[in-house]
């Protein structure tokens, strides 16, 4: 436009024609071109068919862009664009539509890295004239929400190693549901599935019988996931939460799978405590917690250990995963241990989670301020069995064995040698 003014200015300041002529060839680009991109834009529909499921962390997100020229004029080129905040993803493409009508599709393809409640939507659509003069843009359809699980990998029975699952002591309980454990039977009523009939009791009484059945001893597994906002370690797919947020739904699914009472424990920015109960009623609801909740609580894991206290007893399995920095809840779990409660910790090696320049500026801090190392030490001088996760490698081979006290009084030797050498022998010593 300032480019036609200035032209016209131009003729009439000195009388040139030509400057007249291309003025009027100027104008009536403008023309061909707002006309162009109203009516080319006007007729353009287009739409996306999203998954209508929640989906987990490993899982391809799949879904098909459909945009159509209903009569319209030619569209030399067309960016669609589907609005999202999943972390890494840009959903985008540029494609032609040069006939008037003309029906595309094509399908966007995106690896699901990272739990959490995402939003997808809406679809922009943006077009331009064949000058690029007067861009246009339009939004097709809302938005959604997709929720995304955690990962559930499978992994070694690292948290019942010394539970007592039989003896005199459990307290059995009466459930509707099928076990192995028959307390008592009962005449047949109208609706009781046949696979429950007694056939010897019937046979003796002349009567169907119906057995009935008790949940077993009481060996129950607890959950505690740390979600204080002091654990925050790494970032995105590749944090501590992260990698806890997996380790506690492996762990509540793999023992919900054994037919035991698991309960779940944490207080993030969505706190949630759930008495331990048998089968899959309650396993959506956790994790669908473990999925939307982010490392934001303002409670401390000696709270959470106090609160818990109460509800457990000798027969217990307890699972804690934390990436703390401070071990003050180390004494309150060891007074569980006393009390006969059988302690398991997954503790998220804070080191390894650090990105390059992370680990630089701690590398220059004096003492290692982002280390839980002292935490360890604690915990395996106190006789808690722990496990240490670290960034890279797989839970199952985490969780396969325990750190033993030998193990860290073996590493600081090495790391104290280390340091006793000079340069060259170091060097020396690497390349041998």
């Amino acid at each position: 436009m300032l480019v036609t003014v200035l032209t016209f200015m131009s003729g009439m300041g000195t009388g040139f024609t030509l400057s007249f002529r291309l003025g009027y060839v100027l104008v009536i680009m403008l023309v061909v071109a707002f006309v162009w991109s109203r009516i080319g834009f006007a007729r353009i529909d287009a739409r996306v068919r999203r998954p209508n499921r929640p989906m987990r962390v490993g899982e391809q997100l799949s879904e098909t862009v459909e945009i159509a020229n209903h009569g319209g004029l030619p569209n030399p080129w067309i960016e669609i664009e589907e609005i999202t905040d999943i972390p890494g993803v840009r959903a985008s493409r540029i494609i032609a539509m040069p006939g008037v009508i003309v029906n595309r599709r094509f399908q966007v393809d995106v690896p699901m890295v990272q739990r959490g409640e995402f939003t997808l939507g809406p679809l922009i659509v943006r077009s331009v004239d064949p000058f690029g003069l007067f861009p246009n843009s339009r939004v097709y359809q809302g938005a959604d929400q997709l929720l995304v699980y955690p990962r559930a990998l499978p992994i070694p029975d690292f948290a019942m190693a010394h539970l007592n699952l039989s003896g005199d002591a459990g307290d059995r309980r009466r459930t509707h549901l099928v076990s192995p454990h028959v307390s008592s039977i009962r005449d047949y009523v109208a609706g009781d599935s046949m696979s429950r009939i007694h056939w010897p009791s019937t046979v003796r009484q002349s009567r169907l019988m119906v057995k009935l059945f008790d949940q077993g001893e009481a060996g129950e597994v607890w959950v505690v996931f740390d979600q204080h906002r002091s654990t925050i370690a790494g970032r995105n797919a590749e944090s501590a939460d992260e990698y806890g947020a997996t380790l506690a739904t492996s762990t509540v699914e793999k023992y919900v799978g054994m037919q035991l009472p698991v309960g779940y424990i944490s207080y993030g920015s969505h706190p949630m405590t759930t008495p331990p109960i048998r089968g899959g009623g309650g396993l959506e609801e956790i994790t669908r917690n473990i999925a939307i909740s982010r490392p934001e609580g303002d409670v401390n894991l000696v709270d959470i250990l106090a609160e818990l206290e109460p509800s457990i007893g000798s027969n217990t399995a307890l699972v804690v995963i934390t990436a703390s920095r401070s071990g003050d809840w180390v004494a309150a779990l060891q007074g569980l241990v006393r009390r006969g409660v059988n302690a398991t910790v997954a503790l998220m090696d804070r080191e390894s989670f650090l990105d390059d320049g992370q680990r630089v500026r701690t590398a220059a801090a004096a003492g290692n301020p982002d280390s839980n190392k002292d935490v360890l030490v604690e915990l395996v001088g106190a006789g808690i069995r722990t496990y240490m996760v670290k960034q890279g490698h797989p839970l199952a081979n985490s969780l396969a064995d325990s750190i033993r006290e030998v193990e860290i009084a073996d590493a600081d030797t090495e790391l104290e040698g280390d340091a006793g050498l000079k340069p060259a022998e170091a060097r020396a010593g690497v390349d041998e």
